[in-house]
């Protein structure tokens, strides 16, 4: 056995193989029949050499070439049949005339195939044998290249025509039918007398595994590889087999034997090493987009704004990997569809829709699928089967431009859908990169679903805050009621003294006399202004403290933000009672970078807290000379300032500590006078929103010290 017919055996079992992938992998029943028609009849005719080698005498030997040869006046149809089938020419009268006369044509040589006038006897032409040719073997030998010259011709004219997925497949059947004419011309040259210095039945491999690739696979990879990938198989193959029969011929067979070994050992490896090498170079722009993605994908979780994380995808897919543009539809629950919530144009001048309906079809499709989508592959498929689903999808993917559709799933709903255009380059989505989009849509959905947590968390915090301010000021309402009807009974005495005035001086007046009455009344009214002020700065004091703090951070003083705070803290406790010592100095203490009405809050809450410990610890010790005093100390610590609340109150009992910071737990003696939500306030206030930190050191009977450490506003 040499070289050829090892390759000619080869040929047919690989062509029987891929029949069979085919006939369960492909979805089209005529795609299917189609290859496994053309794949028989080649690779039986591909046994040529090796039937002619192993038969015992010359009339065996005629006699299996002959058999060989009903599969060989049936390939030309069977090409021509299966290209009409890609072309998809079933409304065309003229090319469907032709297909049956190419398939009816078989038939015609039939009953001479056996005769002397189709094929006249086999001889020796090393080697292996070759066969003499009858007269109508040459009426045989036009219609094949009639046939396969025309489908050629119109293989040609799609491919120019198409575009898109459409254009890249017929790339694939033309270079496969390429290498089968190649192979045909050859077979045919050595029947007229010609030299085979090549195995031709290597193309016939190649363009089988070429077609079944196209046929299975919707999503096909760049044509340069593939052919690169089917020249490196070739080479290693006639290397991996021609060596061996080398040796073998030239008498030297026990090293024609280890020459083999070795070969059939480390052929795969050198396949895989010089595939890989290949496959670095061609695809080197495409590994690089695709790292470039996994490293995104993998720092997604660290951005908790759900509208910066969504405005990084898309900016992400358009510069990474090249691409027109990039869109994200995020599921809203309030409105039931899916809302643009970001968008990047790198290229082209699309107005995009605002909202993709939840009982969209596209929606449905990918609920059903839960894969990406790929337009060509849904516009191939609604064109092959005439779906009226897919149909409607391929008009909603188009009005949207996009090129791929990547479902976000969170459990079995969609949370967002990511729309992605062309790559810039023209190039196809590949396997390679839906491997990679599942990764990032894996990730994206874990970042999505931890944005919305983390928003869902701002706002029940920002809910329980106002809530304890809502609460605080319902135990100040007593204080407040008393201060605005001080101002309102300061009013009512000013206004009935002026009026009296009025009154009683109706009659004649001397100049003097008018000159003492209207400075009287001017007193009044200046007593009327001073009360309508003290009015305005309780209401605007009472106003910022329930602010909800979304101003922008600022420096802020620390000795303006006690004083205010503690001015609210009036209204709710009796300052008289309170001994204040400021442990600092107002005027190089330094300011902090933060939110006033935030930090007013955190300031009043400590006040508050540290009166009540203090008041506890007075009602329950009754230590004589007590005196509640609370001592407020600043220090700068770098680039940080540490600010010190101490009181002398009650404390807090050990066992209670770690509880402190737990919403609505309390250890004040009466749940009227604590909502358990003030420390747990300052907590967030503190470290959440300013990026500093909360320390409390408390022994029970003793006091407690409150230490914040707030950033130092730089100027």
């Amino acid at each position: 056995m040499t070289i050829y017919t090892i390759s000619s055996l080869f040929a047919f079992l690989f062509s029987i193989l891929l029949s069979l992938l085919v006939w369960f992998k492909a979805n089209e029943k005529e795609k299917r029949l189609a290859f496994v028609y053309i794949a028989l009849m080649a690779g039986v005719w591909s046994l040529f050499p090796f039937v002619s080698s192993i038969s015992t005498d010359d009339k065996m030997t005629l006699l299996c070439v002959r058999i060989v040869y009903l599969a060989a006046i049936f390939t030309g149809p069977a090409f021509l049949n299966f290209g009409f089938m890609i072309i998809d020419v079933k409304s065309n009268s003229r090319e469907r005339l032709i297909n049956r006369y190419g398939f009816w044509s078989g038939f015609i040589f039939i009953p001479f195939v056996f005769t002397s006038l189709f094929i006249q006897t086999v001889y020796k032409n090393l080697p292996y044998y070759s066969l003499k040719p009858g007269p109508l073997y040459i009426l045989f030998l036009l219609n094949f290249f009639f046939l396969c010259s025309y489908v050629f011709v119109r293989l040609f004219m799609s491919f120019m025509q198409s575009k898109g997925l459409r254009r890249n497949q017929y790339k694939y059947i033309f270079v496969a039918y390429f290498l089968a004419f190649i192979s045909a011309l050859i077979h045919f040259a050595t029947i007229y007398g010609f030299k085979e210095i090549f195995p031709h039945d290597l193309l016939v491999i190649a363009c089988m595994g070429i077609l079944a690739y196209a046929v299975v696979k919707y999503r096909l990879m760049n044509i340069e590889m593939a052919f690169v990938n089917t020249g490196i198989f070739l080479i290693i193959y006639t290397l991996v087999l021609g060596i061996p029969f080398y040796f073998y011929a030239g008498g030297y067979h026990l090293i024609s034997l280890l020459v083999m070994l070795v070969l059939a050992t480390t052929g795969p490896f050198i396949y895989l090493y010089f595939q890989r090498k290949a496959a670095d170079h061609l695809l080197a722009e495409q590994r690089r987009y695709q790292a470039t993605l996994r490293q995104a994908s993998a720092g997604m979780g660290k951005i908790k704004d759900l509208k910066k994380l969504l405005n990084m995808i898309v900016y992400v897919l358009t510069h990474a990997i090249q691409i027109e543009h990039a869109l994200v539809y995020i599921y809203d629950e309030r409105q039931k569809k899916y809302v643009l919530a970001a968008t990047k144009r790198k290229s082209g001048h699309s107005q995009f829709i605002g909202s993709i309906e939840e009982s969209s079809p596209l929606v449905k499709y990918l609920l059903e699928n839960k894969n990406p989508v790929i337009f060509e592959e849904i516009k191939q498929k609604a064109l092959s089967y005439n779906n009226t689903q897919l149909i409607q999808i391929e008009h909603i993917i188009a009005s949207l431009d996009g090129a791929l559709i990547i479902p976000i799933f969170i459990d079995q709903s969609i949370v967002a859908i990511i729309i992605m255009g062309k790559k810039e380059s023209g190039k196809y989505y590949t396997d390679d990169d839906l491997g990679v989009f599942s990764i990032l849509a894996n990730q994206t959905a874990l970042a999505i679903e931890n944005a919305q947590f983390y928003e869902d968390m701002k706002f029940t915090h920002e809910q329980l805050f106002q809530a304890e301010k809502m609460a605080t000021i319902g135990t100040m309402a007593d204080g407040l009621s008393h201060q605005i009807n001080n101002r309102f009974h300061a009013l009512g005495f000013i206004a009935g003294d002026a009026l009296d005035t009025i009154q009683m001086n109706q009659k004649e007046l001397s100049p003097d006399e008018m000159k003492e009455v209207l400075a009287e009344l001017e007193r009044a009214f200046v007593r009327v202004q001073d009360n309508v002020v003290q009015g305005g700065e309780i209401v605007q004091g009472l106003l910022r403290y329930t602010r909800k703090g979304d101003a922008g951070f600022a420096a802020v003083d620390v000795q303006a933000v006690f004083k205010s705070a503690l001015e609210m803290a009036q209204f709710k406790i009796k300052t008289d009672q309170l001994k204040i010592i400021h442990n600092y100095d107002p005027v190089t203490i330094p300011k902090i970078k933060g939110n006033f009405t935030q930090l007013q809050e955190v300031f009043f809450n400590l006040i508050d807290n540290g009166y009540d410990a203090m008041m506890q610890r007075k009602s329950e010790m009754k230590e004589p000379g007590f005196q509640p005093t609370l001592i407020v100390r600043v220090l700068k610590e770098g680039n940080y300032a540490q600010i010190i609340f101490e009181d002398n109150g009650i404390g807090v009992k050990e066992e209670d500590m770690h509880k402190l910071f737990t919403p609505f737990f309390t250890t004040k003696l009466s749940s009227k006078k604590g909502t358990g939500l003030g420390l747990y306030v300052i907590k967030k206030i503190v470290e959440d929103n300013h990026s500093g930190r909360v320390e409390m050191v408390s022994k029970y009977m003793q006091g407690t010290q409150m230490k914040l450490r707030l950033p130092i506003a730089i100027e």
